[in-house]
């Protein structure tokens, strides 16, 4: 098996039997009405028309630590977008959210399963006043005790992001039910499957697959996606592995994960860790902040060693040139921390960012 760590799942032959285990997801928070689509911005883009059924929507107040896939589409639905601005102090991020601006939607997100950065009784505040809330729960599947779940109108996630299906999203609607619509079946998500597929045997040791068969055809699916992502239904196939997922042993492997990478990084110099760790918190990634100077370095160097780690993410244009989210932008790394990987893999992790933080001299 080859020793690569991160970047795109991959899947076996799905063809296999196996004993379906059946998730209603409630227990994610994700109550009332609820559907599975193809992807997050399918998710945001069916919200919109939902809202649409019963008011205008002009105007949606986003983080300006977000990446463009949750902007465009509003954009793509003639939907004002503002950002409110992210501050980090202390090793906590805050929200500046102006409460007297005229806006339809709030927009706030999780961040990698550890914190919103925003006030709870901001966004209490806001609802009462008639905004629609709208919760991003793509970072913050598994974190059951968010009480933005309790006040939010719509809550969604990319499941794709979290496990091997080659696509995902739930989205649910707090009160009543969705507008009756007709959600289709994607016809370009084979690209997506095969390539998944290739990996699979291309990390089991089949020399007949070279990466770059598998790379093509998740680069083919991305671009088809980029732009056509509206009213698809999840595919039969990611149904079908959804359905088998055991979600307690994924929730448990990235908790153990986690742990062993605070444990090991917390004290280096030239990095530090974007959160503290605890309250049984489950990430998507372990995020870290690195020198600006050294961030692109340290990742190149990574991706030299077989370890694969994404900045989330890069910068939009729409966003203002100088904003206190940048160093978010600038520093950023994401460790992966997900159930593919266990303690051996994970100390591999460390050792190369400790060789890593032993050379350099800044």
């Amino acid at each position: 098996m080859k020793e690569e760590i991160g970047s795109e799942f991959w899947v076996d032959d799905v063809a296999n039997e196996s004993n379906d285990i059946y998730h209603d997801f409630k227990e994610n928070g994700f109550g009332g009405d609820n559907r599975l689509v193809l992807s997050g911005r399918t998710a945001i883009d069916y919200i919109c028309q939902d809202i649409a059924c019963d008011r205008k929507i002009a105007t949606v107040y986003m983080p300006a630590y977000c990446c463009d896939s949750m902007i465009y589409p509003f954009k793509n639905r003639d939907v004002n977008v503002i950002f409110y601005d992210i501050r980090y102090e202390k090793g906590n991020i805050k929200c500046d959210i102006d409460t007297t601006l005229e806006i339809d939607i709030l927009y706030i997100c999780n961040y990698f399963g550890f914190s919103t950065g925003v006030d709870f009784e901001v966004v209490a505040n806001m609802r009462r006043k008639g905004v629609i809330i709208l919760y991003d729960k793509t970072h913050d599947f598994f974190n059951n005790g968010e009480p933005f779940v309790l006040i939010s109108d719509y809550c969604f996630c990319s499941l794709r992001k979290w496990m091997g299906i080659p696509t995902g999203a739930i989205v649910s609607k707090k009160n009543g039910y969705f507008f009756k619509s007709l959600l289709k079946e994607c016809d370009f998500v084979e690209d997506k499957r095969e390539g998944m597929r290739k990996k699979y045997f291309y990390i089991h040791g089949d020399t007949a697959i070279v990466k770059e068969d598998f790379l093509r055809l998740f680069a083919s699916f991305n671009k088809n996606l980029s732009s056509d992502y509206q009213d698809y239904l999840i595919d039969k196939t990611s149904l079908q592995l959804l359905n088998r997922q055991d979600l307690e042993q994924i929730k448990i492997c990235r908790q153990q994960n986690a742990v062993l990478l605070y444990e090991e990084l917390s004290r280096l110099d030239h990095i530090s860790m974007m959160f503290q760790y605890g309250n049984g918190c489950v990430p998507l990634f372990v995020p870290i902040l690195v020198k600006k100077e050294i961030r692109n370095s340290l990742r190149k160097y990574l991706i030299d060693n077989n370890v694969y780690c994404p900045v989330h993410w890069s910068k939009s244009q729409l966003l203002s040139n100088s904003i206190q989210a940048d160093v978010f932008y600038d520093s950023e790394l994401s460790l992966v921390c997900d159930q593919r990987y266990d303690e051996g893999q994970m100390k591999r992790v460390v050792e190369l960012i400790k060789n890593y933080c032993n050379r350099i001299n800044i």
